[in-house]
């Protein structure tokens, strides 16, 4: 049972830039119904978000308010404008509650209005808009799950936007560090004339195993969406993270740092690589299309220095791929294309 919260009417924004959240035993849990205050330690949300960008912070609206779920008669008149906002979930909210009966409800969801991509006001939100946890490490800790629920909240935007969760592992996120995708399980779109809260999980393997750096999880709208109208109300709800282990909190900042670049052009058949590391160790070097599909995996003895390697035989067909290269902790990744 969520607990109760008085939310503040009054309209108001906070960012959450530079804060981490400290994980130490399983699991994590998060239902938003606090973002009346202000967002949770580790999380924040972005705009112009890429594949290879972790974007734009933008401020999030705490004010409960700006809950619409089709009601345009009983709602502040900004209330269809964009941006991250404070939502009735809908784990209790119906569609056709209005916004008085929608601004009493305590169970609360943390969500985006997308609107077009050159608002004035909310611009790049579509695509681009992003959910961002940042952890300060995961050392100790391995066999990391997710799940949370992917809620649809207004029923009448006839537009469907697909999303993905992607992660990072690194301490400091340049605006040029390449996100890899994650496997889910659940229905990763909204709009579409729905009005849905559908369970996701997430499988992240071994890939935020035991990692001495900062890992940055994201929920995130890569593509534009398709069809004509309105926009879809996204929102996110009852995050839990599971992990096996008791995880250190201690400084992140002495982990060792990889760098992996692709050398000339990738081929169907060949792509090389030169990447330098801090320390000797045994890495795990995997590829995978866009989809987030493994389509190679090799294991490499790293030298403490800069290295090269050439993988061979890959059959690869035309598009874009992500290769990634993690010992037990540091984790590097970058982006290649094949013609």
């Amino acid at each position: 049972m969520k607990k109760a919260l008085l939310l503040i009417a009054a309209a108001a924004v906070t960012m959450n830039v530079n804060a981490q959240l400290n994980i130490t035993a399983s699991p994590y849990t998060q239902n938003f119904n606090s973002i009346g205050t202000g967002l949770p330690t580790g999380w924040s949300t972005y705009s112009l978000a890429t594949a290879s960008s972790v974007g734009t912070i933008k401020s999030f609206s705490t004010s409960s308010d700006y809950g619409r779920y089709a009601d345009t008669l009983n709602c502040p008149s900004d209330v269809n404008g964009g941006g991250f906002k404070n939502y009735p979930s809908a784990n209790v909210a119906t569609s056709t509650m209005d916004c008085a009966a929608q601004k009493l409800v305590t169970d609360r969801a943390m969500g985006v209005k997308q609107v077009s991509q050159t608002n004035a006001t909310h611009p790049n939100l579509e695509p681009g808009a992003a959910f961002v946890l940042k952890l300060a490490k995961t050392s100790g800790g391995t066999g990391f799950n997710l799940s949370f629920k992917l809620q649809s909240l207004d029923y009448t935007a006839p537009r469907t936007t697909t999303w993905v969760v992607d992660y990072f592992v690194g301490n400091t996120l340049g605006a040029t560090d390449v996100f890899t995708p994650a496997t889910t399980t659940g229905t990763m779109t909204t709009g579409n004339l729905t009005f849905s809260n559908n369970p996701i999980t997430v499988n992240f393997g071994t890939a935020l195993d035991n990692k001495a750096s900062n890992v940055w999880i994201r929920i995130v709208a890569l593509t534009a969406s398709t069809g004509s109208g309105s926009r879809a109300v996204t929102a996110i709800d009852d995050v839990n993270l599971t992990w096996t282990g008791n995880v250190s909190v201690a400084d992140v900042a002495s982990a060792p740092t990889t760098e992996l670049k692709v050398i000339g052009t990738a081929s169907s058949d060949k792509v090389s690589f030169i990447y330098s590391t801090e320390e000797t160790n045994n890495y795990g070097l995997n590829i995978y299309d866009i989809t987030g599909r493994t389509v190679h995996t090799q294991n490499v003895k790293a030298i403490a220095g800069e290295n090269q390697l050439t993988v061979n035989g890959l059959n690869l067909t035309s598009g874009m791929y992500f290769a990634r290269m993690s010992s037990n902790n540091s984790t590097t990744t970058v982006k290649f294309a094949v013609n």
